[in-house]
C-alpha cells in the first residue's frame, strides 16, 4: 500500500512530467568566451557551502555501477578533466589499470554527449565548450593542482586544489562543474534541454525493450514492462550511501523464489517504480513534508489537501509558543473540516541500512483524525513553566547557550531528553514520538528511565543546568505517564496538584520544598551540591530511606532562616507547607502514623520527578509575583 500511495502522490502532484531533469548541486561554473577561452583565472563559485547551488540538471538512466557513465553538461572532476579523485590511493596494479580505464571512459562519455548535442542547430555555445576541451590537450590544466596546502604539515594528505576566478585556491571535493558561455548558462538553454529530453526518452525506451512484461503489483495494470531494479535511488535517508538506496531490492539467491530474478519477485512496472522513487525523493527534499531526527527520517502528506504539510512540519519541527497556542485554539484554521473527513493522511518513518532503506513505521488514517491526534499531542505536552527572569539590561540570563535557540516541544528536543548526545539516539525513539503525535499512541514506559537518568546526570554533573526551564524533559515525561495511566493512578495536570494523595508525587514535592529551604537558609548563595543534587536519585527510588534524615537536617535550615535578617519569619510558612504535604501520606495500616513508601517503580519515579518540578515551578512563580507586587508598591 505504501508504494501505491507514493505512486498516486507522484501522479497527482505531476512529479513525472519532466523526469529527464532533476535538482543537482553544481558548485563551479567554467566561464568561457565565444572562442572557448577561460574568463578569469578559474571557475566561478555558485554558493557558500561545499555543494554549491542547485540547478535543474540532465539525468541519465544508464546504470553507473560498472563505471564509464557520466551526466550531460554537469559532472565532476573525472568526467570533465579525466582526473582521478585520489591519484595516490594505494591499490594493486590491476585495480589501478581498471580504475584508469573507467576514468578515461567516463571523460570520453561526457565529451561525446556534448559532441552529439553540437549536431543540434542554433547552439553555437557548444563550439566554445569543445574548443576549451581541445585546449586542455589531455593534460592536467593549470587551474588544477594535486598536492598539499602551502602551509600544510609534512604528514598532511594531498588533495586536488582548484584556482578560482578570483585567483585564490580552494580544496576540491566531490563537486560538479558546468559551463557558461558569454553569460549564457548551458543548463538553462531550452534547445539543449529539449535535446536531452529526446535522449532521455531514447535511453528509457532502449532499456525497456528487453524487460519482461507482466502484472504490476503497484498500479494493478497487466502487460507492463517490469523493472528489474527500482530507480532512481532514494537519497537523503540517514545511514545510506551518498548515491542513494532502495526500498525494494533482491540481490541474493536467498531473496528469490520460483526462478524469478531481482525485483521480479515483487513485480512493479518501470513507470510505477520510477513514480514511487521520484515521490519519495521529492518528499525527502521538502521541508514541509519531511523531518530528519537522529538516524531516521519522517515523510508525511495528505492525498488531496496540500496545506497540511506545512502545518505538520512547522509544529513538529519548530513549535513556538504562539503557533502552538493558536493551533490549540483553532486546530482547523486553513483546513476545510468536511474535506479533511474525506481525505487521507499518510506518514512513513524511514531508516537506512547501507544500500537498503528500512520502513520503521507506516501510518494511514483520515486527515481529520490526524489533526485531532496532533491537537491532543500538544494538550498532553502542556506544562506550566515559570517565566525567565529579566535582567536590568532587558536580556535573559545566559546560563545556557541554547536557552533561547531551541523549540522545547519539537520532536527533536523531546527526543534529546533521552540521550546525552544526539548521535546516541536509538531509531525507535523518534518513531515512537512521531506515532504519539500523529497516531495518538502512548510512548513506551521504558523511555522514562533514560529521561530520568539524564535528569539525574544533569543535576549532579552540570553546574549550568536550569531545571525550571527544562520544559522538553518534563513535558514528555507528563505525556508518557498520562498516556500509560492505569486504574486510579494520578493524572498529571499542567500545574501543581496540591491536593493529591499520590505518594510518589508528594515525595517529589517534599524534596523540592526541602531544597528551597536549604537555598533560602544560604540566602540563595549555596555553593556546591545541595539536597536535590545529593539525594534526588535515592529519594526517587527509595523515599523511606532518605526523607526521615532530610527532615531532621531541615531543622537546622529552619533555625538558620529564623535568625536571618532577610528571611526571618519565613520558617513558619515553610513548616506549614511541609506539614501540609506530609499530611497527605497515608498510613500502611489503620491507626498507624503515615509513612513514606519504601520503593517506587518506574512510573512512580516519573511522578516523583514531576512533583519535584511542579513544586519548584510553583514556588518560582510565587516569588516572581511577590517581587512584582513589591516593585509596584514601591513605584506608587
Amino acid at each position: 500500500m505504501l508504494l501505491k500511495h507514493l505512486y498516486d502522490f507522484a501522479q497527482s502532484r505531476h512529479l513525472l512530467d519532466d523526469l529527464a531533469f532533476a535538482p543537482k548541486a553544481v558548485r563551479w561554473i567554467i566561464e568561457l568566451d565565444a572562442d572557448g577561452n577561460l574568463l578569469g583565472e578559474g571557475p566561478q563559485i555558485t554558493g557558500d557551502d561545499k555543494r554549491g547551488q542547485e540547478f535543474s540538471c540532465p539525468q541519465t538512466t544508464r546504470p553507473k555501477v560498472a563505471g564509464g557513465v557520466s551526466e550531460f553538461l554537469a559532472d565532476g572532476l573525472t568526467a570533465v578533466f579525466g582526473l582521478d579523485p585520489d591519484p595516490d590511493a594505494k591499490m594493486s596494479a590491476e585495480k589501478r589499470a581498471s580504475r584508469d580505464r573507467n576514468n578515461a571512459a567516463k571523460q570520453t562519455d561526457f565529451w561525446h554527449q556534448i559532441e552529439e548535442a553540437r549536431k543540434v542547430p542554433d547552439v553555437p555555445d557548444l563550439n566554445a565548450v569543445l574548443a576549451f576541451r581541445q585546449r586542455l590537450g589531455g593534460v592536467t590544466p593549470k587551474l588544477l593542482r594535486w598536492g598539499k596546502a602551502p602551509d600544510a604539515k609534512a604528514d598532511a594528505k594531498s588533495a586536488w586544489w582548484l584556482r578560482t576566478a578570483s585567483g585564490g585556491e580552494v580544496r576540491l571535493g566531490p563537486e560538479n562543474f558546468t559551463f557558461r558561455v558569454n553569460g549564457r548558462l548551458l543548463l538553462e538553454n531550452e534547445t539543449l534541454r529539449q535535446f536531452w529530453r529526446t535522449q532521455h526518452s531514447t535511453e528509457v525506451d532502449g532499456a525497456r525493450s528487453g524487460y519482461q512484461r507482466g502484472l504490476c503489483l503497484v498500479s494493478a495494470r497487466e502487460g507492463q514492462p517490469l523493472a528489474p531494479t527500482h530507480n532512481p535511488k532514494i537519497k537523503g535517508v540517514p545511514n545510506t550511501q551518498s548515491f542513494g538506496a532502495a526500498i525494494v531490492s533482491f540481490d541474493k539467491p536467498a531473496f528469490g523464489s520460483y526462478g524469478f530474478d531481482q525485483s521480479l519477485n515483487a513485480p512493479a512496472s518501470e513507470d510505477a517504480a520510477t513514480a514511487y522513487c521520484v515521490a519519495l525523493n521529492w518528499l525527502l527534499g521538502q521541508d514541509d513534508h519531511s523531518l530528519r531526527l537522529g538516524q531516521t527520517s519522517l515523510c508525511f502528506w495528505a492525498a488531496q489537501t496540500e496545506a497540511t504539510g506545512s502545518l505538520f512540519a512547522r509544529l513538529l519541527n519548530k513549535p513556538d509558543p504562539q503557533s502552538v497556542a493558536q493551533f490549540l485554539r483553532s486546530p482547523w484554521a486553513g483546513v476545510e473540516r468536511e474535506l479533511a473527513k474525506k481525505d487521507q493522511f499518510f506518514a512513513v518513518t524511514l531508516a537506512g541500512n547501507s544500500g537498503r532503506i528500512v520502513v520503521r513505521h507506516w501510518l494511514q488514517e483520515p486527515l481529520d483524525q490526524a489533526i485531532d491526534h496532533f491537537h491532543q499531542w500538544f494538550a498532553d505536552l502542556d506544562l506550566f513553566v515559570p517565566s525567565r527572569p529579566i535582567l536590568k539590561t532587558g536580556k535573559k540570563p545566559k546560563a545556557s547557550a541554547k536557552a533561547t535557540e531551541f523549540h522545547p516541544l519539537s520532536v527533536y528536543w523531546l527526543a534529546c531528553t533521552t540521550v546525552r548526545e544526539m548521535k546516541d539516539l536509538a531509531p525507535d525513539v523518534p518513531a515512537q514520538l512521531y506515532r504519539a503525535a500523529l497516531e495518538g499512541s502512548a510512548p513506551s514506559i521504558s523511555l522514562i528511565k533514560p529521561i530520568l537518568d539524564q535528569l539525574h546526570s544533569k543535576l549532579v554533573r552540570d553546574e549550568n543546568y536550569q531545571l525550571l526551564y527544562d520544559q522538553s524533559r518534563f513535558s514528555l515525561l507528563k505525556l508518557i505517564l498520562n498516556r500509560n495511566r492505569k486504574n486510579n493512578t494520578m493524572e498529571i495536570k499542567p500545574k501543581l496538584t496540591a491536593d493529591t494523595d499520590d505518594a510518589a508525587y508528594n515525595c517529589g514535592r517534599l524534596l523540592a520544598i526541602l531544597a528551597t529551604t536549604q537555598d533560602k537558609a544560604h540566602e540563595y548563595k549555596l555553593e556546591g551540591a545541595g539536597v536535590a543534587e545529593r539525594y534526588f536519585g535515592t529519594a526517587s527510588v527509595s523515599p523511606a530511606s532518605v526523607f526521615p534524615l532530610l527532615l531532621r537536617l531541615n531543622r537546622h535550615h529552619l533555625n538558620k532562616i529564623s535568625k536571618s535578617e532577610r528571611f526571618g519569619g519565613h520558617e513558619r510558612f515553610i513548616e506549614e507547607e511541609i506539614q501540609a504535604v506530609c499530611a497527605l501520606f497515608k498510613p500502611e495500616k489503620s491507626g498507624q502514623p503515615p509513612v513514606f513508601p519504601r520503593t517506587l517503580d518506574l512510573q512512580a519515579q516519573g511522578r516523583f520527578a514531576l512533583g519535584f518540578y511542579q513544586q519548584q515551578a510553583a514556588d518560582a512563580a510565587a516569588r516572581q509575583a511577590s517581587k512584582k507586587n513589591n516593585s509596584e508598591i514601591e513605584t506608587k
